[in-house]
């Protein structure tokens, strides 16, 4: 009996360390008809939301004009996780984002974990701005008459809910959901005229920015609201914590990710569109507040009431503006649940495809070629989230969700740098090199192999783990303990310690030979960009609140439940070792 658990025991973990095999197909259940426009647009929409037309006059109070320096870093360290994935795109152009990459590169189990945790990021966001959505459409177009009608009729007195149940909101995740189930070129077209509208505002916005520029708000002295005056009023501090707001309005590019199934030779036109879409987030980002501080004094709190714009044009006199902001802020929601709503369906479509939640959701309409049902039973969940949660709670789901997925997709870039599909093992290199096949002697020889082989191989996926642990460790003193790190002698020599063996394991790693694979788009420099995207990741999931990782711990526990009744037991990759054998039987009865 205990050696048949024993057998069980290592069955069950040889399963959850399987990994996907991956062949580009150029015909799919799904319809290749997404051009390079398309999810250039897709990736636009997801991160210019009506946020941007919020995010500037808040983060202006809090940093000053100095909110500028701050969208360019968050920028920037966005684009780090945007070249990894886009070099995925290159390598594995399929649906399923870095959920697909994590299944390919490093195992079911771990996939699975990302693929979950990815679907709850995609429901609470879409849910938010379904919630957000509602709100709006119902004081802009119907002054408040749902809120006040729902209110009334279905009051909720429960903590942690919304004061209301909100079926506005609901209504309208079923008319997205809707949208998207009519066809990928449908919706994406529709979603190319909201970011075109939203584009041609922000743009106007940024002409009457300049118009009305006064440099003298870049040189204010000291204020009654605080600071010490100038560019930074509030210092570096401010504008570093900034920066970590400002990076998740960013998030939501991942989305062009999933389309590797719907995009017109997704090897090239998935690299450009990421590329291409967060250069765009990152230039509209800072423009917009680099106009806006320099049309209006920072330290005036009425920035932060959340209709910055409509204020401070009416304060100029351009009332008539006020009107262009809102068709703007409309079409920017509109495009962004639009684009939230397809990114989703696409999540659960890749994960009930390969049988590790329930099949039956992975079925393609053959008429619209869509996940009609992935797309209806996700929009339904995440319609009843916006009915009955106060989002604002959740919210921070979102973030480590998309941290977690960023960290992930920066570490299988390592693995498949460092590795090559026919590279030889342990014993083939030794023997050619070295004339003997003992492993010691294999381990104490340099590696001069111009190309990976199995040894460095899994020298780099070690290393990699070590990198991020030690990343886990400083992050930890940089988040918890930054006082003791300038005061105690001791807790220094210890982040010291921590930083030089971090800087080794990252030489290690730099010393291996790499893939000479020719690709479309590669990331450059590896293993600094990478590792440079793990660490600033790691540190961001650190900073998140205690309450956040509790209710992603109940998601988790909810997710190992399915996987391990369900998930383990009915994955394609279960099934292809009993296919192949078929096929090989029927081979030899021919």
């Amino acid at each position: 009996m205990p050696h048949l658990r024993k057998e069980f025991l290592w069955r069950v973990l040889g399963m959850m360390g399987r990994k996907k095999e991956f062949e580009y197909k150029e015909e799919t259940e799904l319809k290749r008809i997404l051009n390079v426009m398309d999810l250039t647009f897709l990736g636009i929409s997801s991160m210019i939301g009506m946020g941007v037309y919020i995010m500037v006059g808040d983060l202006a109070t809090k940093v000053g004009p100095a909110c500028v320096i701050s969208f360019l870093i968050a920028g920037f360290a966005c684009a780090l996780s945007g070249v990894c994935y886009a070099e995925f795109a290159a390598r594995i152009p399929c649906s399923g984002s870095a959920y697909a990459y994590s299944y390919i590169t490093i195992g079911e189990f771990v996939a699975f974990i990302l693929g979950w945790n990815l679907a709850l990021e995609c429901t609470i966001g879409t849910a938010c701005l379904a919630r957000a959505m509602s709100g709006y459409v119902d004081t802009t177009f119907l002054n408040g008459a749902v809120e006040n009608f729902l209110k009334n009729a279905v009051p909720m007195n429960i903590p942690a809910m919304a004061s209301y149940a909100d079926f506005f909101s609901f209504f309208l995740m079923m008319v997205f959901a809707a949208l998207v189930c009519a066809g990928a070129k449908e919706s994406t077209m529709l979603n190319n005229l909201f970011v075109a509208v939203n584009m041609t505002t922000i743009s106007i916005i940024i002409v009457l920015g300049v118009i009305h520029a006064d440099f003298a708000n870049w040189s204010l002295p000291a204020t009654p609201a605080g600071g010490n005056g100038g560019f930074a009023p509030f210092g570096i501090s401010k504008v570093m914590e900034g920066a970590a707001t400002c990076f998740y309005a960013y998030t939501g590019f991942d989305t062009v990710a999933v389309t590797g199934n719907e995009a017109k030779n997704p090897k090239k036109s998935i690299p450009i569109a990421l590329v291409s879409s967060i250069l765009c987030a990152a230039i509209v980002y800072g423009t917009l507040s680099l106009t806006f501080t320099l049309m209006w004094p920072y330290y005036d709190p009425e920035l932060a009431t959340g209709h910055p714009y409509p204020y401070v044009f009416a304060q100029l006199g351009l009332n008539w503006a006020k009107y262009l902001v809102g068709v703007g802020a409309t079409c920017a929601v509109f495009g962004c649940m639009l684009s939230s709503t397809f990114g989703m369906s696409r999540i659960v479509y890749a994960i009930a495809d390969d049988g590790l939640i329930f099949e039956g959701l992975s079925k393609i309409n053959a008429c619209t070629r869509t996940p009609i049902r992935a797309t209806v039973v996700s929009g339904i969940f995440t319609g009843a989230v916006a009915v009955i949660f106060n989002t604002d709670q959740l919210v921070d789901m979102t973030s480590l969700g998309t941290l977690m997925a960023y960290t992930m997709v920066a570490i299988c870039i390592l693995i498949l740098r460092y590795e090559d599909p026919e590279m030889e093992t342990i014993e083939e290199y030794s023997t050619r090199n070295f004339g003997s096949g003992t492993l010691n002697k294999v381990l104490n020889t340099p590696v001069t192999s111009p190309v990976p082989n199995e040894m460095t191989s899994s020298i780099v996926k070690a290393s990699a783990l070590l990198a991020v642990i030690l990343a886990l460790m400083i992050g930890s003193m940089i988040a918890f303990f930054s006082d003791l790190l300038t005061s105690e002698p001791a807790v220094m020599i210890v982040a010291a310690l921590l930083a030089i063996l971090f800087v080794a394991v990252v030489v290690v790693i730099g010393r291996q030979p790499q893939s000479k694979a020719n690709l479309s788009f590669k990331v450059h420099p590896v293993p600094i960009l990478p590792i440079i995207c793990i660490f600033f990741n790691v540190y961001l999931m650190l900073k998140l609140n205690h309450k956040t990782w509790i209710r992603f711990g109940i998601w988790l526990v909810i997710g190992l439940v399915i996987y391990f009744t369900y998930g383990i037991w009915h994955s394609k990759q279960q099934l292809a070792p009993r296919e192949k054998k078929t096929e090989e039987k029927k081979k030899e009865e021919v």
